[in-house]
């Protein structure tokens, strides 16, 4: 009997010893890698190219805190139905940034008129944004993807709805267009 109790200790202590192994580590906060858009069952379905900014930044972005010397537009794309299409997004002639569901861009621009657009599948939709110095402003694109189809567009929503999607989004892109 002690050997057979000296035996399932050992494996008891082996396995909590093995699980140790396999548990993930935390991700490095500071670390821009590529963001990987998961299903609600943890399924990775899509991955961006290019790194994104670090989830410092992604908390740092989520204080919706204002620029004194630039107009900050927040892009967000969070909707139940969208799917795991790019969808990419620009702002006048600045850099173009791939979105995901469940992401958004911000963009500080100069106060003033600017057209913000975005690019899916050969067609684009545009959208005017104005704003001064110090002004914070909340855009967001609705998608919906089916079988045989997807869609996306402008969403007519109040910017307070916008800010709490944006809450809940990844930041993907962090540019200054001047």
């Amino acid at each position: 009997m002690t050997a057979n109790r000296l035996t399932c200790a050992s494996v008891v202590l082996a396995a909590g010893l093995l699980a140790g192994c396999v548990t993930p580590s935390t991700p490095d906060p500071n670390a821009e890698v590529p963001y990987c858009h998961k299903t609600n069952k943890g399924r990775v379905i899509a991955c961006t190219k290019a790194p994104v900014p670090s989830l410092n930044a992604d908390a740092q972005a989520k204080q919706f805190a204002p620029d004194p010397n630039a107009l900050t537009l927040y892009v967000v794309r969070r909707n139940w139905g969208d799917g795991r299409n790019f969808v990419k997004v620009q702002a006048d002639n600045g850099p173009v940034i791939d979105t995901l569901p469940d992401t958004m861009v911000r963009i500080k621009l100069r106060p003033g008129a600017h057209t913000i657009l975005f690019e899916f599948e050969g067609g684009r939709q545009s959208k005017a944004v104005e704003g001064q110095a110090g002004d914070v402003r909340f855009v967001r694109i609705d998608g919906m993807v089916w079988s045989w189809k997807s869609t996306y567009e402008w969403a007519d929503e109040a910017e307070g709805k916008i800010r709490e999607r944006a809450l809940k989004a990844r930041l993907v892109g962090d540019v200054v267009v001047w």
